[in-house]
């Protein structure tokens, strides 16, 4: 197993940085041999542009899930954050007697230039150690890769995490979320890993431009992918990717109960709004029961072609505004 030490800044809002801490991370193609999957990594913040309590310090620690191509730019790369807990206590560059924990180092300066290193298991544990992290830290960590995979864990998240819509003039790059501050939950991050995805993307762009052709408005935010409002009709949008034909049957079911929680948890904005499920691809027609299965559930399906056009699935989607 392959250990690392990833360079982790703030977001400031600024569009062209596409991290999100403890979501997602993302990287230019010099790190691409760095970053195979699943390693286990610390986050450092450096001193610029940090809070005088995380300057120069190790913040938390997790897993990576698998890398993906940044569908906008082939010279970087996503890599979702299957697991992530921070630090209650940041951990200095060194210790009390002034060693490095990455022992590799003498001077911050050797850090410049390299967002992403690697850090031999024995400084790694040294510094987990030093958070107050001992045993096997790793072993109650929620996993977003289990909810990806149809097993989901319990969530610790009492209340579910909300957040007001904003107007989405276009799809953004990445996950499109600036975080809050507190504590991300495994199916929100989940979620959030899915929008950067290339397919997620294609889906939602190709909806966004049907829905302003058509006169209508588009919102989002944190959980809901896109909330279309046309004059007479409001549609409730959960994208799902679809890299390989046997995952269609988990993605429906998956993004069903999204559909269902967000319509609950958001009513007092969406009202009577119309569920709709997209694929970012057609399913395999083995899957074409699924538009039965969401007919029955009230909901409309569509899916996009591989000449990226948009298609209704079931009758339901049919009648919906966007293909008027």
């Amino acid at each position: 197993m392959d250990y690392l030490v990833l360079m982790q800044r703030e977001w400031n809002d600024k569009p062209s940085y596409l991290d999100v801490p403890g979501v997602i991370y993302h990287y230019p193609e010099r790190y691409f041999p760095y970053i195979n999957g699943f390693e286990r990594f610390l986050y450092y913040r450096p001193q610029r542009g940090a809070i005088a309590a995380e300057a120069s310090t190790y913040v938390g620690f997790g897993t990576l899930a698998a890398p993906f191509v940044d569908p906008d730019d082939a010279t970087h790369r996503y890599v979702g954050i299957a697991q992530y807990r921070a630090f209650s206590n940041p951990v200095p560059y060194a210790d009390l007697g002034g060693a490095f924990y990455e022992s590799t180092y003498n001077s911050r300066t050797a850090f410049t230039g390299r967002s992403v290193r690697r850090i031999s298991p024995t400084d790694f544990f040294r510094i987990l150690a030093a958070a107050g992290q001992i045993g096997d830290p790793y072993v109650n960590l929620e996993n977003t890769e289990r909810v990806v995979l149809g097993t989901p864990p319990v969530s610790h998240i009492i209340q579910p995490p909300r957040q007001p819509f904003r107007d989405m003039p276009f799809v953004p790059k990445g996950t499109g979320y600036r975080p809050s501050g507190s504590a991300v939950d495994v199916y929100e991050s989940a979620a959030l890993q899915e929008r950067a995805r290339a397919d997620h993307q294609r889906v939602l762009r190709v909806i966004h431009e049907r829905v302003t052709q058509r006169g209508g408005t588009t919102l989002f935010n944190n959980n809901v992918d896109m909330f279309a409002v046309f004059p007479g009709e409001r549609l409730l949008i959960e994208a799902k990717s679809l890299n390989a034909p046997h995952v269609a049957v988990d993605r429906m079911r998956y993004g069903i109960g999204q559909l269902a929680d967000y319509s609950v948890r958001y009513r007092s904005d969406l009202g009577d709004s119309q569920r709709v499920l997209a694929f970012g691809a057609l399913p395999s027609p083995e899957a074409s029961w699924i538009g039965t299965i969401l007919e029955q559930s009230d909901i409309a399906f569509v899916g996009l072609s591989a000449t990226e056009q948009l298609v209704a699935l079931n009758p339901r989607a049919e009648k919906l505004a966007l293909f008027e």
